[in-house]
């Protein structure tokens, strides 16, 4: 194991899911038999069915989970291809749910939650083996670090060399404004576009409900983010307050359908203590475009930054710079700080990645350093024509199933 890599224990669980584990496991049993017992009625085929595929989904879940606890136990990343192949069983198993008259949709999702439950008490306990080889590793690392002054003293004694550099923020907003611009002006005309087509073709209200919406949800979500870029830059521009020194994570939301990832902003160090990180000072949800900052859990990297200040203590900062990258909240986070603690108190990041740019001023972006590109989303007429076939798409759709 390398010197930089600790192992979990267990107070990245709350205290009860080891109970609560245990009794999901006994509960996803109890639907496996539920659902072959109920299935006796269809014939002896539908009972066979409906266990097999209980067993399969349950081995899966095993075969699947085992990699993926060792690694993340490891205080390594988990593998992603494992968790996307568990992503795709509950999709087959829900299709097969909506589809398939025979309750065998349900027996393999049972199936599934009872093989990664299992694995997830195993980790339980095996992480609860760990605690003292993470104390030592903590100790270890504590007594090597430098304090806060010493470091500060080095960055200081580095001089300009290191730090002299400017990152080219001024540039990245501006592109990322034409970027979005772009963008919601192909939404715009697409719509406009499919409308047209639809009352050329004397198409079903239907049909035409259903691309106005679509179309009208994702114009509004793309001027949302063109109007909180082009804020960041006219707050740059002015540079009215000058931003502050601090330090950030940007963190993969892990929950479900939520793409905005998290940024938790601690004004000093973020170090364990007491067997758990410090809860964030404040926390904002996030453009999911400009992620070079991103970490996930079981890996999370700590950034010294610069982070913009508004006229008002509460004020949201528009833009936050980091060496590796920047990143633009769009909002505060609802219930972020207890999210975000929830996610990552039991995480062990290692020194954070220090700071070695000038503040970003729009007077200094004469020899900038670019750090991040936002990602192109390709030609103007290409992104047209992708945004007219989805809404066409979403129109057929609409038509034949409303």
């Amino acid at each position: 194991m390398g010197a930089d890599v600790v192992p979990r224990d267990d107070r990245a669980w709350p205290r009860s899911s080891l109970a609560v584990s245990v009794l999901l496991i006994v509960v996803a049993l109890g639907a496996g038999a539920g659902l072959a017992f109920g299935a006796a009625g269809r014939g002896v085929l539908a009972v066979c069915l409906v266990v097999g595929g209980f067993l399969v989904a349950f081995g899966f879940g095993l075969v699947t989970s085992v990699p993926v606890m060792r690694e993340w136990i490891a205080g390594r990343d988990m593998p992603a291809q494992l968790r996307l192949m568990q992503a795709a069983a509950l999709v087959v198993a829900f299709v097969l749910v909506a589809l398939v008259d025979v309750p065998v949709g349900w027996a393999l999702i049972s199936g599934l939650t009872g093989g990664v439950l299992v694995v997830n008490v195993w980790a339980i306990r095996a992480a609860r083996a760990n605690r003292d080889l993470v104390d030592q590793s903590e100790a270890r690392a504590a007594s090597a670090e430098p304090g806060t002054d010493e470091v500060d003293a080095a960055v200081d004694e580095r001089g300009q060399d290191e730090a002299g550099q400017d990152i080219a923020l001024g540039r990245i907003l501006r592109d990322t404004v034409r970027v979005e611009r772009r963008r919601a002006v192909a939404w715009l005309i697409a719509g406009v576009l499919a409308l047209v087509a639809c009352g050329a073709l004397d198409a079903p209200w239907s049909a035409i409900s259903a691309i106005a919406f679509i179309g009208g949800l994702a114009f509004l979500d793309v001027s949302r983010r063109l109007w909180a870029a082009w804020r960041a830059l006219a707050d740059f521009s002015k540079a009215a307050t000058p931003p502050r020194r601090a330090f950030v994570v940007l963190l993969n939301d892990p929950a479900p359908k939520t793409i905005r990832p998290l940024l938790g902003v601690w004004s000093e160090p973020p170090v364990p203590k007491g067997g758990r990180l410090p809860e964030p000072e404040q926390v904002y949800r996030c453009d999911d475009e400009l992620d070079a900052l991103m970490s996930f859990q079981g890996s999370v990297v700590v950034h010294e930054a610069w982070v913009d200040t508004g006229p008002r203590r509460w004020s949201k900062p528009s833009w936050v710079a980091a060496d590796a990258g920047i990143a633009l909240p769009h909002r505060t986070a609802v219930l972020g700080r207890w999210y975000m603690s929830r996610l990552i108190y039991g995480e062990r990041p290692g020194r954070p990645e220090r700071l070695t740019l000038r503040q970003p001023h729009p007077a200094g972006e004469s020899t900038p350093v670019i750090v991040e590109q936002h990602r192109e989303g390709g030609k103007f007429l290409a992104a047209l024509s992708g945004r007219v076939a989805a809404l066409s798409v979403c129109g057929l759709l609409a038509y034949w199933l409303i």
